[in-house]
């Protein structure tokens, strides 16, 4: 090549619109899948457990505890429901009259059925253990994809076979996970999940919650997450959460030890009397 081809070739390179580049492409795993692979946190729970306590980002009865955590004064925290508009989780008259109920007896339960079940150190379903406060571990093999929990020693194992849902009758407090990649993002559908978990502190749903996740890789240390929430017999229409997961790069970072459920005292204290107000003095 002579060096005036070979100048003409460096300006035509560096002369290409950067729309016109290619966008970034992940590695893959040896069964070609986008490699997620690594130790994730999510953003919506770092460093405060933000959508744990309401994904509408109605925190005022926790205002004073997050901002002593915080050190801050009070501060309106973000919704994390980015359809519909409003930010607010879209109820059925009579569903949102239930939710008022759990409310006003949320801080002094009288029956099990008011206390969170966070609280109660059950496993808290999907989407609610993505926005825990402790980070997870994304692991792939050939035709899963496996997803491991430091809270509640929680896991969910996604087969990418395209077999449907396990029987209807069947319900999990993790809920029947089914995946399928399309181009960069993991698409999981979720279904046949335990009524009894809630979505926050703040929200519950039906057995007939259906949840449809999208986990896109957009760069090596960033995960886009969005997960749509649709139960005709509780809401009027289906709607979506969306935050993002950060790559935790800690060298030599390890699990915790979260095996919360066994010797859980705290339900018994709270029913005996003061609410939470009443454990804290424990």
């Amino acid at each position: 090549m002579t060096r005036r081809a070979f100048a003409l070739l460096v300006v035509l390179l560096f002369s290409v619109p950067a729309t016109a580049q290619t966008p970034w492409q992940p590695p893959r795993t040896p069964d070609g899948q986008p490699d997620m692979q690594g130790i994730w946190r999510n953003e919506a729970s770092n460093p405060i457990p933000v959508a744990l306590y309401s994904l509408e980002g109605d925190h005022s009865r926790w205002q004073d505890e997050l901002d002593t955590v915080l050190g801050r004064t009070r501060t309106t925290p973000p919704t994390y429901v980015v359809d519909p508009a409003d930010g607010k989780v879209p109820y059925l008259p009579w569903a949102l009259l239930k939710r008022q109920e759990f409310i006003a007896n949320m801080m002094s339960p009288a029956k099990r059925e008011h206390i969170d079940p966070n609280e109660r150190a059950w496993l808290v379903g999907v989407p609610r253990m993505n926005h825990l406060v402790a980070p997870l571990q994304i692991l792939q093999l050939p035709g899963y994809v496996v997803l491991l929990y430091e809270g509640n020693h929680a896991y969910r194992v996604i087969p990418l076979d395209g077999l449907p849902h396990v029987g209807a009758n069947i319900k999990l407090f993790m809920g029947d996970s089914r995946g399928h990649w399309d181009g960069n993002t993991l698409v999981v559908d979720v279904t046949n999940q335990d009524a009894r978990t809630w979505l926050d502190k703040l929200s519950f749903h039906g057995e007939g919650l259906h949840v449809v996740e999208r986990w896109t890789l957009a760069s090596p240390d960033r995960i886009e997450y969005r997960a749509t929430l649709e139960d005709p017999s509780m809401f009027t229409r289906p709607w979506t959460i969306a935050y993002r997961f950060t790559r935790l790069t800690e060298e030599g970072y390890e699990f915790l030890e979260d095996a919360r459920h066994e010797g859980e005292r705290d339900v018994e204290r709270i029913l005996r009397g003061g609410g939470l107000a009443g454990r804290r003095k424990e």
